[in-house]
């Protein structure tokens, strides 16, 4: 709301001095809200409403972009941590090739040849109980993200308040050029009546050239005005973020005299409806919330963490035989013996086998090397440098700190409100005042040009009487928007339509 003050205080200190320089400005009456210049710097350029110039900043506007994007990585962080309550699940893979003297995989005994292992394996973990830090960490980050989006509100509130100054600017410009053109002709208009009364002997040769020199200031007056009405189409170009090139024509929107009569609500009223909807109040209430969950999360890593695994795996070796062994009993004979002088041969029975391997094929190797796990560890907490003690430390410190910036928020929200409600009444006094003098003016230059006509008063004085009202005149005009913008400042803290 600063920014918009101070914003709207310098556009208007630059059109008072625009029109200090011309040393004088117009008479000829206040213009009406339909009052529309025919200067070159108001016509031809693309029309732009308000409300389309409101939707061009918040559309091309790069801190929104920028503030979306952090919407965006909310939005983000927040999905990833609800899905950190859920089991993880991870597979493996592995592709081994040994030469020389290594360990058969299959056997565990000690070879020389090239042997090629293969493995497989599922993991799959989940935390059980964590002190709530995963539950609380969900409600951190949402409370976060609901932040953020108030930050993106409050940001666009600021820009469309800043369009709306940017536009009334522009606006009251063009009632100003308005004026000063019909102050021109008025100019001329009495020029061409001088001319005549000092052809005709009825004034003297000085006043006409006095009324030249009222021309020639009207002429300038008018050059400062169509030059504040560029610089104002600059501003209000640069705050929609649109090219300094781009030729726009502002469609006027009913601004009309206000009326003097006192605000409807007071300033504690005020106050309390703008608390309950403002962005940036609500979005001081969440980081309070936010900071109590930091609180609980750092309490939560006092307790105990349980976790459950399970596993499968599995794996294949090239070394991995399949060995038969045959048995079979072999008759041999083992000698003689003499029985009464005849040798008989004596034969004996021993056994002998035979072994033949084969390579065992890959799949039924996975299937019969398969094995499963299953486990549950508890890891607690009990001496950890105090890293939990300074981390809860730290959170509570943060947590009085986002407090006390919503107390802040909250303060400088009632003091721009009250400030807000002395700037509106003494916007409606001067708006009041300026009325009654410029009222009081044109009576005494009334009677000022009924007498400069007759010539019974000197052109000096005419020109005094006439350059006192143009100035009453255009101070009026300023005086009637910064009226008007003082209302709609309470009427947006009231969420009421600014136009």
């Amino acid at each position: 709301m600063k920014l918009a003050k101070i914003l709207f205080s310098t556009l208007f200190l630059a059109n008072s001095f625009a029109f200090a320089q011309s040393g004088g400005v117009p008479s000829g009456g206040v213009p009406s809200s339909s009052a529309v210049s025919g200067s070159k710097n108001n016509s031809g350029g693309e029309k732009v409403t308000l409300q389309e110039a409101i939707d061009f900043a918040l559309k091309n506007n790069l801190s929104i972009k920028q503030n979306n994007l952090q919407v965006e990585q909310g939005i983000n962080t927040l999905e990833q941590s609800k899905w950190a309550k859920y089991p993880t699940l991870n597979g493996g893979a592995n592709f081994n090739l040994f030469s020389g003297r290594n360990i058969n995989p299959y056997t565990n005994g000690i070879i020389t040849n090239t042997v090629g292992s293969n493995g497989f394996g599922l993991n799959s973990g989940v935390v059980l109980f964590d002190g709530y830090q995963t539950r609380n960490g969900i409600a951190l980050n949402q409370l976060n993200l609901e932040a953020s989006r108030l930050d993106l509100q409050n940001m666009k509130n600021q820009i469309t308040l800043n369009i709306v100054v940017g536009y009334l600017n522009v606006l009251s410009q063009q009632d100003l050029l308005a004026a000063a053109q019909k102050q021109m002709e008025v100019s001329q208009t009495q020029l061409e009546r001088t001319q005549k009364l000092v052809n005709a002997g009825s004034l003297p040769e000085t006043n006409l050239y006095d009324i030249k020199a009222q021309l020639a200031n009207d002429e300038v007056s008018v050059v400062n005005a169509e030059n504040a009405i560029v610089s104002a189409k600059l501003t209000l170009k640069q705050l929609m973020n649109a090219g300094a090139d781009r030729e726009i024509e502002v469609v006027r929107i009913e601004v009309p005299n206000p009326n003097i009569q006192p605000y409807p609500s007071s300033a504690a009223q005020v106050y309390e409806i703008a608390q309950s909807f403002l962005a940036n109040v609500q979005a001081a209430d969440m980081r309070v919330k936010a900071s109590q969950k930091s609180v609980d999360i750092a309490k939560g890593l006092k307790m105990p963490v349980v976790s459950a695994s399970a596993g499968f795996n599995s794996s294949y070796s090239t070394a991995a035989e399949k060995v038969s062994v045959t048995q079979k009993i072999v008759e041999t004979e083992a000698g003689y013996v003499n029985v009464a002088g005849t040798r008989y041969p004596v034969f004996g029975y021993l056994p002998t086998s035979s072994a033949t391997s084969e390579k065992i094929p890959y799949f039924r190797q996975l299937t019969g090397n398969g094995n499963a796990s299953l486990g549950l560890s508890v890891r607690i907490p009990i001496f950890n440098g105090y890293s939990t003690k300074f981390r809860l430390t730290t959170a509570q410190i943060n947590q009085k700190q986002s407090e006390v910036q919503a107390e802040n928020v909250r303060l400088l929200l009632r003091q721009d409100i009250d400030q807000a409600y002395v700037n509106l009444s003494n916007s409606a006094k001067r708006y009041s005042a300026l009325g009654n003098q410029v009222r009081a003016l044109e009576e005494s230059f009334r009677a000022a040009e009924a007498r400069f006509n007759v010539g019974s008063l000197n052109a000096l004085d005419y020109s005094i009487s006439k350059t006192n009202l143009d100035r009453a005149r255009t101070n009026q005009i300023q005086a009637k928007y910064d009226y008007i913008f003082r209302i709609k400042i309470l009427d947006y803290y009231q969420n009421k339509p600014l136009f």
